[in-house]
């Protein structure tokens, strides 16, 4: 009766494992132990339809078929091996092995699987049949492993650019919406800014409409007035009524002009800017964007400049965006608290700037309804808006910290508690 090793499993898959090396070694003595190993009435399945072994000796043109058809370095482990037991000397072997090819600019890793039934005689393990398979590959008929690891290859390549060109198009697909969606955020301030404009316009040209129907009226009373006194009094009226048509033109145009100055500066151009100034105009322009939209809740914002500030080398019309992007989100954070009907709660936004070590600060806060540490932490991310769908790209606050961090070298920083209001600090370099 055959001897039973100290440990059957640990014998049969060290038995196992010089089976596979030795099959795939090239050099004829390894051969000859692998076929050594190989019980004479033996059967085996390869991979392939009708990749069918009925003997040792059509075992052995294959392994030397394999071992021709060899193009490629490789390196072969067991990662794992289970062993049934059916009798002392008879045992299934189940595992799988690890085969990384190195095909010059790649490493390519297949992992076929194998059960080898086995039986002791003389002392050894003698592998009586054997199945392989390779996961989502099908090998024809007399190709060797080389070819099967080949076709493998192509199919993987043929994978990756299928997924490239899916994921090229995801990314041109992402891009073409992050352009519109910067180009939605860019209008929404547009609209704001146009708003504000629109209302400082509104009033010169009002003034203008006015007492051009009041100067129609008195040329229509000069014409039928006879008394000298009279006459010369109308047309006293006239020429003042004439002068308020040009100071408010002149207004009007002023503001034209300021526009058209902030549409060049648009083009990246730095120059010295009245900072005070800046912030007084664009927090005006949110200002009165807000009462256009929330005519019912208008809160001014309160302006505390330092006289220390000074000009700044900026560009203009990109600052002016954020200050109408912060400023316009203070208005509607103090908007929601005051709607909320807390008792008591008076609504305050401050727009302050001052001077430090080689910079100047300016800092938006609001005593709205704050943030918490969750959102916080996300405030300036690309897509991220708390408001509701339709109110919000998520991008007012990404794009301004870009413009001051990246276009202007300053900082961009937020303090905020919920339930307490919030404070934006924009700072910019200004060397003394």
């Amino acid at each position: 009766m055959e001897p039973t090793p100290p440990d059957t499993d640990a014998d049969v898959r060290q038995a196992v494992r010089d089976i596979l090396h030795d099959w795939v070694d090239p050099s004829p003595e390894a051969t000859e132990r692998f076929l050594a190993a190989v019980r004479p009435s033996f059967t085996g399945y390869g991979t392939g339809p009708g990749d069918y072994y009925a003997s040792r000796e059509a075992l052995r043109a294959m392994v030397l078929r394999e071992h021709a058809g060899m193009s490629h370095p490789f390196t072969l482990e067991v990662p794992w091996t289970t062993v049934h037991r059916l009798h002392e000397t008879a045992a299934v072997a189940v595992g799988e092995i690890a085969v990384t090819i190195d095909l010059g600019n790649e490493t390519v890793l297949e992992r076929p699987r194998f059960t080898f039934a086995l039986v002791r005689r003389d002392g050894r393990w003698l592998l009586v049949h054997f199945h392989f398979s390779v996961p989502d590959v099908m090998q024809h008929e007399g190709d060797t492993m080389d070819d099967l690891l080949t076709e493998r290859t192509r199919q993987l390549e043929q994978e990756v650019a299928r997924r490239t060109a899916e994921l090229h198009q995801s990314l041109a697909d992402l891009r073409a919406a992050q352009a519109q969606l910067v180009q939605q955020e860019k209008m929404a301030s547009l609209g704001a800014l146009t708003a504000g404009i629109a209302h400082e316009i509104k009033n010169p040209l009002n003034f203008v409409t006015n007492f051009a129907g009041l100067s129609q009226e008195l040329i229509d009373e000069l014409d039928a007035e006879t008394d000298p006194d009279e006459r010369d009094a109308l047309l006293a009226d006239l020429r003042l009524n004439v002068a308020k048509i040009g100071q408010h033109g002149r207004r009007a145009d002023g503001i034209v002009r300021s526009m058209m100055d902030h549409a060049r500066s648009g083009s990246g151009q730095r120059r010295a800017v009245d900072l005070n100034a800046l912030v007084r105009e664009y927090t005006g322009h949110a200002a009165h964007a807000a009462r256009v939209l929330h005519p019912t809740v208008g809160v001014a914002p309160r302006l505390d400049l330092g006289a220390e500030v000074g000009e700044v080398e900026m560009v203009p019309q990109e600052i002016g965006r954020v200050l109408v992007n912060l400023v316009g989100n203070a208005l509607d954070a103090v908007r929601q608290r005051r709607q909320a009907g807390e008792p008591g709660y008076l609504p305050t936004v401050t727009v302050a700037t001052r001077r430090t070590d080689g910079a100047v600060e300016v800092r938006v806060a609001d005593n709205g309804t704050g943030m918490p540490a969750a959102v916080r932490d996300r405030v300036f991310e690309p897509f991220f808006t708390t408001k509701p769908t339709g109110e919000g790209t998520g991008l007012g606050l990404s794009l301004s910290h870009d413009i001051v961090v990246q276009g202007h070298r300053g900082s961009l920083a937020v303090e905020s508690a919920e339930g307490e209001g919030t404070a934006f600090v924009m700072t910019l370099p200004a060397p003394a």
